[in-house]
C-alpha cells in the first residue's frame, strides 16, 4: 500500500505539502479535487465500501496516468438524483461549508465531487464488483444516458471508532490538538445537522501528532429526516471550540450562504459528453436539483441554507452568551 502512495506522489511530479497533505492524505485537497474532477480515471477493481453483499457505496482502486493508483469512495447516484442516505447535494454541501471556516490540513470531510459519466461506464464499474448479484447502473435522468456519481478520497491511516466515544474526556483533556479537530468536527455536524451517527460514518486518525477527526458519509443531513442508528452528532457535545473556526464563522450572512451553497455543481451536455461548468444563477431556489434539457444543477435547496444559517447564528449567540467557551 505505501507503495502505491509513492508511485502516486512521484507520478504527478508534486511535492510534499506540509500544509495541504498529512498522513492521512497523499496530496493537497485541491490537487485531489481536480484529480478526481479532470483526470481520466481508469478503475481497476472495486468492492463494497463496507465488505457487505449490498451496498449503494463502493472502493474503488483507480489508475491515473501509466502508473499511478488512488482509491476513492465511488457512489452512484438514485434516479433523479433524490433518496434517502443517498442525495448528492447533501454530500457536496458538507464539503463545501466545511471550507467556510476551516483550512485545508483541517478538512472534516475528504475531498468529495460530483462527475458525470456515460452509463456503460458506470455499469462496468459495478461489474466488477465480486458480489452474486450484481448492481445495475440506471440513469440519473431519463433523457440523459449517463450516471451522476459522488467520488469521495478514500483516508488513509484511520481507525472507525465507535461514534459516542469521540467526546470521551480521556481523548480531550491533556490532548489540545485532539480537541481542535473534534471541535472542529462537531461544529461541521451542527451545521449540516448530521442525523446519522452510525459507526463507519466517522473516522479518527491513527497519527498520534495529527489525531484529525472525519465524517465521511454525510447523506443524513441538512433535512429533518434521521437515521434509525441515532443522530448523537446532530448537536454540540463539547464545552469549548476552536476560536478561528468561530471567528470566521462570524462573518457569514444569509446571502453569502445562498452563493456558497446554493449551487454546488452544474453540468451540460456538450456533444455526446457530459461536462462540468462554472455555476450560473440558481435555476430554483426551492428545489435541491434542477433539470433542464441541457443542464443539471445541484445545490441545497433556499430552505435548507436558511436552516443553516439559523443554526449559525444559535451558534454565536451561544458563545457569546457564555454557553460555550472557545480556545
Amino acid at each position: 500500500m505505501k507503495a502505491l502512495v509513492l508511485a502516486f506522489t512521484a507520478s504527478l511530479a508534486i511535492p510534499v505539502i506540509a500544509t495541504g497533505q498529512d498522513s492521512n492524505m497523499v496530496l493537497a485537497p485541491s490537487e485531489l479535487e481536480r484529480i478526481m474532477r479532470e483526470e481520466d480515471l481508469s478503475i481497476v477493481s472495486v468492492v463494497t465500501s463496507r465488505g457487505l453483499n449490498a451496498e449503494r457505496t463502493y472502493q474503488a482502486t483507480v489508475q491515473i496516468g501509466p502508473s499511478a493508483m488512488i482509491q476513492l469512495k465511488y457512489a452512484p447516484a438514485p434516479k433523479g438524483a433524490e433518496e434517502f442516505n443517498n442525495r448528492p447535494s447533501y454530500e457536496l454541501g458538507a464539503y463545501a461549508l466545511q471550507k467556510l471556516f476551516l483550512d485545508p490540513e483541517e478538512y472534516v470531510v475528504p475531498p468529495t465531487v460530483a462527475r458525470c459519466f456515460a452509463l456503460d461506464v458506470v455499469q462496468s464499474a459495478l461489474d466488477m464488483v465480486p458480489v452474486d448479484y450484481k448492481p445495475q447502473a440506471e440513469r440519473t435522468f431519463d433523457d440523459w444516458n449517463m450516471g451522476l456519481v459522488v467520488l469521495q478520497y478514500w483516508l488513509w491511516n484511520v481507525d472507525v471508532p465507535e461514534p459516542r466515544d469521540l467526546d470521551k474526556d480521556d481523548r480531550i483533556q491533556g490532548n489540545e490538538a485532539y480537541e481542535r479537530h473534534v471541535g472542529n468536527f462537531n461544529l461541521l455536524t451542527y451545521l449540516i445537522r448530521h442525523s446519522d451517527s452510525n459507526k463507519g460514518n466517522f473516522l479518527l486518525s491513527t497519527d498520534p501528532a495529527n489525531p484529525r477527526v472525519f465524517s465521511v458519509d454525510n447523506g443524513v443531513a441538512f433535512s429533518n429526516e434521521e437515521s434509525d442508528r441515532g443522530y448523537y452528532w446532530r448537536d454540540l457535545r463539547l464545552e469549548r471550540y476552536p476560536a478561528k473556526a468561530i471567528d470566521r464563522l462570524r462573518q457569514y450572512t444569509l446571502e453569502d450562504l445562498y452563493r456558497e451553497l446554493g449551487v454546488l455543481a452544474q453540468f451540460e451536455i456538450r456533444g455526446a459528453a457530459f461536462v462540468e461548468t462554472e455555476p450560473t444563477d440558481n435555476l430554483d431556489p426551492r428545489q435541491r436539483v434542477r433539470h433542464t434539457a441541457d443542464t443539471i444543477q445541484i445545490g441545497l435547496s433556499a430552505s435548507e441554507i436558511r436552516n443553516v444559517h439559523e443554526r449559525l447564528e444559535r451558534l454565536i449567540g451561544w458563545i457569546d452568551g457564555g454557553r460555550y467557551r472557545v480556545f
